[in-house]
């Protein structure tokens, strides 16, 4: 990474550009001692109350009436008389923000003790409500976010801090730590917003509201870009409206490759904006929903309610839809606060059966309305697979299909095995190039073109063999089923299914109509003998048209 007065050099992992105010997410909250005026502590959740009620009203105006609902009752919460006494008694303390933060607390957990369920959903809602209000009052007299278009700077972003403000004037990001098969590199693409990671610590001292410019595309971020710059930024943006435009326009043709080979292109989401932009893109339905992202800040293992807040506008959105819902997945750089890094994972989630119970629970009645399938996480033996059927049949007689996916040798080695006990496989191209690698997801150097890396493709055949063999379905979930490298491989590879990032789906659709599956088989059994992925990304460009 390097820098040159206002000038950062870091590297792209979600492509495009755009032109806004900046915005730190973590700018350090000042410390307040001595007790708060109760008048400022009114103000505080008046000003959240009306901050929502702009955020409900907008989403309203899309159309996404579930998520509206859900943050219209963050406003009723706001406005709450019992809570705000609590917080006006809290305040007079001589640590007025930790004492709203307790008051905030005790009011959910009162909430959460309640026989009505529908009132017990509310507690995470109350929680909200005060960390919003305890971050205005800790940073009173300092910007805020900018009223209109911004772009979000950071040390380091995880999935839900760029979930959090899509739909409020998120249009890119910038971060110095990260890489690119990070879960915010994986979100960032998912919804075609430019992301930077990788560029020096010292951007992070800029002024909030400062003009900057980012080029994902190259990897440069400019602060207050002169006219030279700010024309070439916007000539790269008409740039890119006319190839969406071009790309949308085939939408409608059938799902054929150019030998007349079917294929299904579905999409990964984590968000009911995400399934919109899936459902407005043509997709032919989730093939990946990610449920741990709203939770990777939590002190606690989600409860019911939790999941059902979480699920309830994303499975609205997919009404009638195929929907492959992932378990929690809480793992490399997705484990929440309350769980050992070293003993996070599947294992992590069948040694608390009741917080497996929790969400099967939610999945299961939330997913009536749609086609569901449960996919079951960083799985490495059939027994692991064997007590989350088990647990699905405690909870429900309907016959749900129940998978894995396949982003760990220990699977592969195991595909015979769980060919027994699986209904369908997906195979997690990210995790499965990390491990064999030997790289973590975020490692800069970390990219989704390293699954054309002959070792990777070597299981990836195993496990799309073996699965064929058993009359499994097999499909792709990881980024390297969107990525021009990699995607002629696995085709070749015999795999029919993918599913992609939303932003992604047009152009996979383009590329999987113009290629001919029987030359990438061709392709694939040469690029098993390459050395590296350099030399198979190599062969693809000899044989492949761009």
């Amino acid at each position: 990474m390097t820098t040159v007065a206002n000038r950062w050099a870091g590297t792209g992992v979600a492509p495009g550009t755009a032109v806004a105010a900046s915005w730190r997410l973590d700018r350090p909250v000042p410390a307040l001692s001595g007790p708060l005026d109760p008048g400022r502590v009114e103000a505080a959740f008046r000003a959240v109350a009306a901050d929502l009620t702009r955020v409900a009203a907008h989403a309203r105006a899309q159309g996404r009436h579930a998520a509206a609902d859900i943050v219209g009752t963050g406003v009723l919460i706001a406005t709450d008389p019992g809570l705000l006494d609590a917080a006006w008694r809290a305040s007079c303390s001589d640590r007025p923000l930790d004492g709203i933060r307790d008051a905030v607390e005790g009011y959910a957990r009162t909430l959460e003790a309640l026989p009505d369920e529908a009132l017990r959903e509310r507690a995470a809602d109350v929680r909200q409500v005060g960390r919003r209000v305890v971050e205005r009052l800790a940073r009173a007299g300092t910007a805020g976010r900018p009223a209109g278009d911004f772009v979000l700077l950071a040390d380091e972003l995880g999935p839900a801090d760029l979930l959090e403000q899509l739909g409020q004037g998120l249009v890119a990001a910038v971060a110095v730590r990260g890489g690119a098969s990070s879960h915010a590199a994986i979100v960032a693409r998912s919804v075609g917003l430019p992301l930077v990671i990788g560029v020096d610590a010292e951007i992070l001292s800029l002024p909030d509201h400062t003009s900057l410019l980012v080029d994902a595309d190259t990897g440069a971020v400019i602060a207050d870009p002169p006219p030279a710059e700010l024309f070439r930024a916007g000539a790269a943006l008409v740039r890119a409206g006319q190839r969406i435009a071009a790309l949308a326009a085939d939408r409608d043709r059938p799902h054929l490759t150019a030998d007349g080979q079917p294929f299904q292109l579905l999409c990964n989401v984590a968000s009911d904006t995400e399934a919109r932009v899936g459902r407005e893109r043509g997709a032919d339905g989730i093939g990946l929903l990610r449920t741990e992202l709203p939770f990777v800040h939590s002190g606690h293992w989600p409860t019911g309610p939790e999941h059902r807040r979480a699920l309830r506008p994303v499975l609205a959105e997919a009404a009638g839809w195929p929907v492959t819902v992932r378990l929690l997945d809480f793992a490399n750089d997705k484990v929440p606060p309350f769980l050992d890094p070293d003993a996070a994972g599947l294992s992590a989630l069948l040694a608390n059966p009741q917080a497996l119970t929790a969400q099967l629970d939610a999945v299961l009645d939330l997913g009536r309305g749609v086609q569901l399938r449960i996919m079951v996480p960083m799985v490495t033996t059939a027994a692991e697979l064997r007590a989350v059927r088990a647990a699905v049949a405690a909870v429900t007689a309907t016959a749900v299909p129940v998978g894995a996916m396949v982003e760990t040798v220990a699977a592969v080695q195991a595909i015979d095995e769980l060919c027994a006990v699986a209904d369908f496989f997906s195979i997690g191209t990210n995790d499965l190039t990390a491990e064999v690698l030997e790289l973590d997801r975020t490692d800069p150097r970390a990219r989704p073109e390293l699954a054309a890396h002959p070792r990777v493709l070597d299981l990836v055949a195993r496990t799309v063999t073996g699965a064929r063999l058993a009359g499994r379905p097999v499909s792709v979930c990881g980024d390297a089923g969107a990525h021009p490298t990699t995607l002629p491989l696995l085709l070749g590879a015999g795999v029919r299914d993918f599913s992609v990032a939303g932003a992604r789906l047009d152009e996979s659709r383009y590329r999987l109509r113009g290629l001919d599956a029987s030359a990438c088989a061709e392709l694939f059994a040469e690029a098993l003998a390459a050395r590296d992925a350099d030399e198979t990304a190599e062969l693809v460009r000899e044989r492949i048209r761009p």
